[in-house]
């Protein structure tokens, strides 16, 4: 398997940009970078209303603890102890939006051949807007570091303007597109998969993998101004909100690695434990 370097060596080259934000053009373009970390704290909190049946309800137990270390993330909810040592996730097409426009849908589901929707938090809509700042890679490889550091970027030219969202393409490779082909070719373990963790629960061993399939619009935590700094934004993927047992306590992988009712929920957290805020230090802290 390819590590995330080696892939975006590949990606970056093969990259196409296209703009008509804000009426900019490329040639008043700044470099973006555009990172991936697991969140060193955790967003439970307002994660809890998030069911799959749509309905809103507190959930007891205490709020899971994070603690971050060479070994892996070690995430503690009521007795329940998840260690994560390894976390990968395939990503395609990353999109900055503006705050005046909204990008257009041009990249339908291609496992269906049907329009995808986008999804932030638990509401989805068509988008139809023709103005947008769009950064094309992958499908790739992310292999987010354990520790919470601060993962490989991509670093890219976008227009000067105010960005208000990141959009990104949690993405299943199934198609039979020549990007997805070469992706499965140097990377068989993600055949059919989008993300993979490996790690232990409760002192047992465990290798969680899904098939969901989310694109994604993540409110940034300020608008990025690009044009005036060339700040960075760093995209936090909540793990701790993962594996929320509504009951107390944590589900285990494995049970979420079998079609069901705790499948079904572990999917829905997995869609809303994308964060998103400038970094302007580029060092994957919110300033």
């Amino acid at each position: 398997m390819k590590s995330i370097p080696s892939v975006l060596t590949a990606a970056v080259a093969a990259l196409a940009l296209s703009a008509c934000s804000d009426g900019t053009s490329p040639s008043s373009a700044n470099k973006v970078g555009v990172g991936f970390q697991l969140a060193r704290t955790s967003t439970a909190a307002s994660m809890t209303a998030a069911s799959v049946d749509g309905s809103t309800r507190s959930v007891p137990g205490s709020m899971p603890t994070i603690t971050a270390s060479p070994a892996g993330m070690n995430i503690s909810r009521d007795g329940d102890v998840l260690l994560v040592t390894k976390a990968q996730l395939v990503v395609r097409n990353v999109k900055l939006k503006s705050a005046t426009a909204a990008c257009a849908d041009d990249d339908d589901d291609e496992a269906t051949g049907k329009p995808s929707t986008s999804t932030s938090g638990s509401s989805s809509r068509r988008e139809d807007d023709d103005e947008c700042a769009v950064i094309r890679v992958g499908p790739y490889l992310v292999d987010v570091p354990v520790s919470g550091a601060d993962g490989a970027r991509v670093a890219v030219e976008v227009p000067a303007g105010t960005y208000s969202s990141i959009r990104l393409w949690l993405y299943k490779v199934t198609s039979g597109d020549s990007a997805d082909v070469a992706f499965r070719q140097a990377n068989p373990d993600f055949r059919d998969i989008s993300l993979r963790l490996e790690g232990t629960f409760n002192g047992t061993p465990f290798i969680f993998v899904n098939d969901v399939n989310a694109k994604l619009t993540v409110p940034l935590a300020e608008p990025l101004v690009v044009g005036t700094g060339g700040d960075d934004v760093t995209v936090t993927i909540d793990l701790s909100t993962w594996f929320l047992r509504s009951s107390g306590g944590l589900y285990s992988p494995a049970a979420a690695n079998t079609p069901g009712q705790t499948r079904a929920q572990v999917q829905n957290n997995i869609r809303n434990a994308f964060r998103a805020f400038k970094d302007r230090n580029k060092d994957g802290r919110e300033d």
